[in-house]
């Protein structure tokens, strides 16, 4: 039943562990929900403190974030951003030229998406862990005496681990599309950045740049950006960007059933058996191991792409205004 206080303001009342009211209902699933929010935060760092020391890799070690902050902003000086200083006498302090943002501002974009990215492998890490010991032990939770409400818990965890890995994906390739659109700039001035992802930016690199000069055609950065990009294998960007267009466009992540087989098949018939069974949604703990692979050749081969953008023309200002 409801009561009131003094005040007349209404106060929840539970009867045999029930809520009367369908008002106090949505309060509690309310509170529920702010509950997992709050939590989520902690439960992923806390996951992440827990595991393999650099299992999920960032784009710097924190021992080297000093000299990591100060090549960043060389590197954006380079594209012409503003210095983080002008050397200038008294007379032409009014006279400091604008500068331009946008090289720092897509810098920005990167490290952002680079950290949704890592935060979505996590994620999807941290489902599968749990979802497969929910599976593997249902007497962890205090689940429903119902077997069919068990066997709903049991699925409803294991899809969430899918999506969540399916948003890990897309987050994983959009990064390498945030640094197409640095280089696109880097060495065709080029802002405006619709269709053009890193792999057309790197073929046009490879076409008309890399012609002209012998040190970034032999540079070894060069070379393994190169390689990452065109390479078929699991840990390969042609693969990651065959299996975010299998989600996007195709069909969503989960172990292929018989009856669907057509559906996969049709996508991929083009292309060898081999490949197409990588392509082929594996088990959850595979699946979270080639999200790992591809997160951790992203933080590996972020340094050899900030040399790549050393090579483009520099547009740097200088900082003596005299």
């Amino acid at each position: 039943m409801k009561q009131r206080n003094e005040e007349g303001s209404q106060r929840i009342m539970v009867e045999n562990g029930k809520i009367t009211d369908e008002q106090d209902r949505r309060y509690a699933v309310l509170a529920n929900a702010v509950t997992l929010i709050a939590n989520e935060s902690l439960v992923l760092a806390q996951y992440e403190a827990t595991a393999q020391q650099g299992q999920f890799a960032k784009l710097c070690l924190e021992s080297d974030k000093g000299v990591f902050d100060k090549r960043v902003n060389q590197v954006i000086e380079h594209l012409g951003g503003p210095p983080e200083f002008y050397i200038v006498t008294e007379d032409q302090e009014q006279k400091i030229p604008p500068g331009d943002n946008y090289p720092e501002a897509v810098m920005r974009e990167v490290f952002s998406v680079f950290s949704r990215a890592r935060k979505s492998v996590i994620r999807a890490h941290l489902f599968q862990a749990g979802s497969s010991l929910i599976t593997a032990h249902p007497n962890l939770l205090n689940f429903p005496d119902n077997p069919t409400k068990q066997v709903w818990f049991i699925e409803q965890a294991q899809a969430a681990f899918w999506e969540h890995a399916e948003a890990a994906y897309i987050w994983l390739y959009s990064f390498w599309d945030r640094l197409g659109q640095v280089l696109d700039f880097s060495f065709f001035n080029i802002r405006k950045f619709d269709q053009n992802g890193f792999t057309s930016v790197m073929d046009r690199i490879h076409l008309n740049a890399v012609p002209m000069d012998d040190l970034l055609k032999n540079s070894t950065s060069w070379k393994r950006l190169r390689s990452f990009q065109t390479s078929e294998k699991e840990d390969g960007l042609k693969w990651l960007l065959q299996r975010r267009n299998l989600i996007v466009h195709s069909l969503h992540l989960h172990p292929v059933q018989t009856n669907e087989e057509s559906v996969f098949k049709s996508q991929y018939n083009h292309l060898e058996i081999a490949y197409r069974d990588k392509l082929r949604p594996k088990s959850p703990e595979e699946e979270a191991g080639l999200l790992l692979g591809q997160l951790n050749k992203a933080g590996d081969l972020f340094n050899d792409f900030l040399t790549v953008v050393e090579f483009s023309p520099s547009r740097k200002q200088d900082r003596f205004l005299f």
